[in-house]
């Protein structure tokens, strides 16, 4: 399974965010699930972008994405001030990838979007 995070500024508009996900879905080679911060002012934006998409979303507590945020493998000192998470983008994909997971795509500006891919770890994956 694949795990889209989604980020964004407060210059990002409505339609930017299918964009950058038809982006990041094409590089990633897949995605079954997008993610976000549940609280973000741009949450219903991911949600919309993704259902016109097929995708399931996947709103995230912020204590879910602080619990992944040590395994970012980018950093936003801006984030880090206001949310006490390295990246929204990464840790959202690895937090809803589940334990184990790991990033496949780091994450990526994409205008006034961010994107971070990461993929589950399960039984048929982890034989390969």
């Amino acid at each position: 399974m694949i795990a889209i995070g989604i980020g964004a500024n407060s210059r990002a508009q409505k339609d930017d965010f299918a964009a950058a996900i038809a982006d990041i879905r094409r590089e990633a080679k897949g995605g079954d699930v997008i993610a976000t911060y549940e609280k973000a002012v741009f949450a219903n934006f991911v949600k919309a972008a993704a259902g016109c998409q097929s995708v399931t979303y996947r709103p995230l507590a912020l204590e879910d994405l602080r619990g992944r945020s040590d395994d970012c493998l980018t950093r936003s000192e801006r984030t880090l001030g206001l949310f006490g998470v390295a990246s929204v983008a990464e840790a959202a994909a690895l937090a809803a990838a589940g334990p184990g997971s790991h990033l496949v795509v780091r994450r990526r500006i994409i205008g006034n979007i961010t994107v971070a891919a990461a993929r589950s770890v399960d039984a048929k994956e982890s034989r390969e």
